[in-house]
């Protein structure tokens, strides 16, 4: 069973069935969080046999699963080859980056001016969670909280409309996170990107705010480079 920081295809799957749904829907849940975490690598094929076993469903059940899936860019189907886990197009993952810097970036701005003093606390005590999970080796837990810390933003301001926009962008991009995530030493620099973030907030500097997202970001878009460079296998232009 494939795996990656203990996050198993059998964790993906028990996940999907508590969120409910149709077996279909389960099953798309499952896949997509599989691939979305790096379970699923890309070109890895998907044994639908597999995938039928485990949510006691007919291959047409999983077929329909994996042509949504196919829809969204995350799976190539070939004929006579059958179902594979898409390989990340970097083009793609450029300009997914482009649209989030340049939103969060403004966001960061407003959060520095209008931000309450309870949701500046609520992001404080994120960063303590964020230092336990590094401090206990909780790969998934600090990536959970790294997501939360951005989307705490949008959310405090009730900008609905806004988050709208960033969470598909955060999605399109979670591969690339989850992949970098387990390079050394960068949860560590991660958190002290977003302590050097959260002080611009508190200190109501919006301007320091913003390029401390930018540094934040941009750090990302340096690292997958390195990646892509070490492991070509994985993306394609």
């Amino acid at each position: 069973m494939h795996s990656v920081g203990g996050f198993s295809r059998g964790t993906v799957a028990a996940r999907a069935r508590k969120a409910g749904g149709s077996k279909v829907d389960q099953a798309y849940l499952a896949l997509k969080r599989a691939i979305v975490s790096g379970v699923l690598a890309p070109e890895t094929s998907i044994n639908k046999n597999e995938w039928c076993a485990t949510f006691h469903v007919s291959r047409l059940s999983i077929t329909t699963a994996i042509n949504r899936l196919a829809f969204e860019g995350l799976v190539s189907v070939e004929p006579q080859r059958g179902s594979y886990v898409a390989k990340i197009r970097l083009e793609d993952v450029r300009q997914w980056m482009l649209m989030r810097r340049a939103l969060e970036m403004e966001v960061v701005a407003v959060c520095a001016t209008d931000m309450s003093d309870d949701a500046i606390e609520a992001l404080g005590q994120n960063l303590a969670y964020q230092r336990a999970a590094i401090s206990s080796g909780d790969l998934e837990g600090f990536h959970e909280l790294d997501t939360r810390f951005h989307r705490q933003m949008t959310e405090s301001l009730a900008l609905a409309r806004v988050g709208e926009v960033l969470d598909p962008i955060r999605t399109h991009l979670e591969r690339v996170r989850r992949t970098l995530l387990p390079e050394p030493g960068r949860p560590e620099g991660t958190f002290r990107e977003h302590e050097a973030i959260y002080r611009a907030i508190g200190a109501h500097a919006p301007d320091q705010a913003r390029s401390e997202m930018a540094n934040h970001l941009d750090r990302v878009s340096r690292e997958l480079q390195a990646f892509v460079t070490k492991h070509p296998g994985f993306f394609e232009e």
